[in-house]
């Protein structure tokens, strides 16, 4: 094996982990998602990833992601809302204005 497969592998091994390691984060946001809306008594529709990037943040390389949290407050309405991680580390949860839906019949 010369050095050029050696390297070719590695950059292989790099990239499936990464994949692995988003895939890893993805999972983890989808659970953070839900709690966070059954916390503040939102019902939970979807999340999707909106940008992907490698940054530095206090100190630590690591992906940076945002995400498109769809929720609904009264089972009618939809909202679109942002969260931002940096790995599996939350940094901030930005959520429109919504209707808070007083009695125990709605949700």
């Amino acid at each position: 094996m010369d050095l050029a497969n050696i390297i070719i592998l590695l950059v292989l091994v790099v990239v499936v982990v990464q994949f692995w390691r988003l895939r890893s984060i993805a999972e983890f946001m989808v659970q953070y998602s839900n709690q966070y809306c059954n916390k503040h008594r939102l019902q939970y529709i979807s999340l999707a990833r909106t940008n992907t990037s490698f940054r530095f943040y206090k100190g630590r390389l690591d992906w940076q992601l945002s995400y498109q949290l769809e929720f609904s407050s009264d089972g009618q309405l939809e909202y679109a809302g942002t969260i931002v991680s940096h790995g599996k580390h939350v940094i901030s949860v930005e959520l429109p204005p919504y209707r808070i839906v007083s009695d125990e019949a709605g949700y």
